[in-house]
């Protein structure tokens, strides 16, 4: 299931929003296996706290940032 992006549904994309996995993978459009496949590439900063994973749009934003072409 696909929700409209949050800025759709009337609240703002914080730089400091903390997001898991399953929501990360929402609001890029990707499959979490691909989320999962990014980290292991190096390609996502990403927290670690026991088994949490989380990561801050404002980094993730950043290191995609780094990967454009044009």
């Amino acid at each position: 299931m696909n929700l409209p992006p949050k800025e759709a549904q009337g609240q703002p994309l914080l730089a400091d929003e903390i997001l898991d996995k399953p929501k990360l993978a929402g609001r890029l459009d990707k499959s979490v296996r691909t989320i999962d496949a990014w980290m292991k590439r190096g390609k996502l900063p990403y927290i670690k706290v026991g088994r949490s994973v989380l990561f801050r749009w404002g980094a993730v934003l950043e290191k995609l940032e780094g990967f454009r072409v044009n």
